[in-house]
């Protein structure tokens, strides 16, 4: 845990937010751990059903510190994306939805945490890049497939190539975002959306993250069989037959 990251719970939502405003929330190595600690906290609790990764001060993250790096060139550049590749690997093998809250900017390793989150809401002050064409670096090359996985191969090269921000609103057209809100409403919005994931059913909503995210035919067949013959599948129609609102508790 870290004091540049403020961790809060209501009921079975955690929210994590990066809390280095002055640095525009840049990442630190400290910092990485302190998510990927929370993010494990999470996973192993039974009570929480959702994750939300957010940044304090108007910005969500302006991607790793480059004032740690002595050479980018050397081993610390090596380092450094090993750090930021365990924190995007961990948020998306987490077996809870994540979402990305993300207000102002998410650069560089920033755009790559919120890729890595399964949902992204934003702000109308929202901006997104990839700049490691302009300060001659080379992104790591899981990070550059999970962003082309998503926007597609075309709008991956135009943010790679041109280092330029893509605005909120075209992030929405291009699929990098799935909702776009008013600066004063992102809050709210994903408070009410977190909820909404919260009364679904945990073991369908975790089989069908694995399956979009690509898992084997084999581990599919075993979530199905699990989902499937679960009390919370036959709670649904239950609940549906006595017009009531289910009652899921992930078994």
């Amino acid at each position: 845990m870290t004091g540049d990251l403020e961790v809060t719970l209501d009921a079975a939502v955690v929210r994590l937010t990066i809390d280095r405003p002055a640095q525009r929330n840049a990442l630190t190595p400290e910092l990485i751990d302190g998510l990927i600690g929370e993010l494990d906290a999470a996973d192993s609790n039974p009570e929480i059903r959702v994750a939300v990764i957010s940044g304090a001060g108007g910005a969500f993250c302006s991607g790793y510190d480059l004032s740690l790096l002595t050479s980018p060139g050397g081993p610390e550049a090596g380092a450094e994306r090993d750090h930021v590749e365990r924190l995007c690997s961990r948020v998306r093998a987490l077996r809870i939805p994540t979402i990305a809250a993300v207000a102002g900017v998410a650069s560089g390793a920033g755009c790559d945490l919120a890729v890595s989150c399964d949902l992204r809401f934003a702000s109308e002050n929202a901006r997104f890049s990839m700049p490691p064409a302009r300060i001659g670096i080379l992104y790591s090359w899981e990070g550059i497939e999970r962003l082309s996985a998503l926007v597609g191969p075309a709008v991956a090269k135009e943010m790679l190539f041109s280092g330029e921000f893509l605005g909120a609103e075209r992030a929405l057209e291009v699929g990098l975002v799935n909702r776009l809100t008013g600066a004063s409403e992102l809050n709210g919005e994903v408070a009410q959306f977190a909820r909404q994931l919260v009364a679904n059913a945990p073991l369908s909503i975790a089989a069908s993250k694995r399956i979009v995210d690509g898992d084997t035919p084999e581990a599919i067949d075993e979530l199905q069989r699990v989902v499937w013959l679960s009390e919370d599948a036959q709670e649904g129609p239950r609940a549906f037959r006595e017009r009531r609102t289910p009652r899921f508790h992930g078994r």
